[in-house]
């Protein structure tokens, strides 16, 4: 008599089956988007192509910091659905760049079959979801591109007007020492009213120019990009938590936390946490 399951585990592959078949196929277009990315960077100016090369350096060392989980048997007993999904999408995306990359979707490939009998070349996953999850995954991608921009735009502005205010502070400084030695009492009055008026300025540079960091849209965005590292949402959510209280990034906040996701551990290819959306880039 064939042993009677709950429906969990068979769940949880066939989720996994879909997701890593879309992340395979997410991975390959991520690919081909860096390479027209660079190729249209380096036909527009040398500065541009600089800064896409900043930035693609910064993307691969987070990528490298992620694909690190795939050595560790603790992260493969908690992970989820979409955390194995995501991480083999960043692995398939720097593979033909990084050496690191090509070993972490080998070891990737071997955990995938000896935990859940998945062969990366042959899910057997249902078209239909694999289409459905390739969708999910690249509208969540133009998102977080999108959130991207908007917060180097945010971050150019913050730092535009903590210069001002420096600037407001400086000449602040230099009207008060003027006022101070200003034998004419007419003419120490307009000075001391000229730093009173700088120092006002700066202080409301200061305070416009904190207010684009601190925002809901930026972090979301951080929260969203967390999740997508592999932190559990909880983890996530108290950090940003602290973050509104205390004005600090998440990012810094979260370093060197584990990649946790709530769930029982498991061994082998025993039953997996209770399956979630399909979806790559949450």
């Amino acid at each position: 008599m064939a042993e009677e399951t709950d429906g969990i585990e068979e769940a949880f592959e066939g989720q996994l089956r879909v997701l890593v078949t879309a992340a395979a196929q997410v991975g390959e277009r991520i690919v081909r988007a860096r390479e027209e990315a660079q190729r249209r960077a380096q036909a527009t100016s040398e500065q541009e192509a600089r800064e896409l090369g900043s930035r693609l350096a910064a993307e691969q060392r987070a990528a490298r910091a992620e694909l690190g989980n795939v050595y560790r048997s603790d992260w493969w007993d908690r992970a989820t659905p979409e955390q194995i999904g995501h991480t083999y999408q960043v692995a398939r995306a720097w593979s033909q760049e990084d050496p690191e990359a090509v070993r972490a979707e080998s070891r990737m490939r071997d955990e995938l079959r000896t935990r859940y009998g998945v062969d990366v070349n042959q899910t057997h996953a249902d078209p239909a979801a694999v289409r459905a999850a390739v969708e999910r995954a690249e509208h969540d991608r133009a998102q977080a591109d999108a959130d991207r921009v908007r917060a180097a735009a945010d971050s150019a502005e913050a730092a535009r007007l903590v210069q001002q205010a420096d600037r407001e502070d400086a000449r602040a400084e230099q009207a008060r020492a003027a006022a101070e030695h200003e034998p004419d009492p007419d003419q120490r009055a307009r000075a001391t009213a000229d730093a009173d008026q700088r120092e006002t300025s700066a202080g409301g540079a200061r305070e416009e120019g904190r207010s684009p960091y601190d925002s809901a849209e930026r972090r979301s965005a951080t929260a969203s990009e967390l999740e997508a590292k592999g932190i559990d949402r909880e983890l996530v959510a108290s950090r940003m938590h602290a973050d509104v209280a205390q004005a600090k990034p998440a990012g810094e906040a979260v370093k060197g936390a584990p990649a946790v996701a709530g769930a029982k551990a498991r061994k082998g290819r025993g039953r997996g946490p209770q399956v979630q959306r399909t979806g790559l880039d949450r």
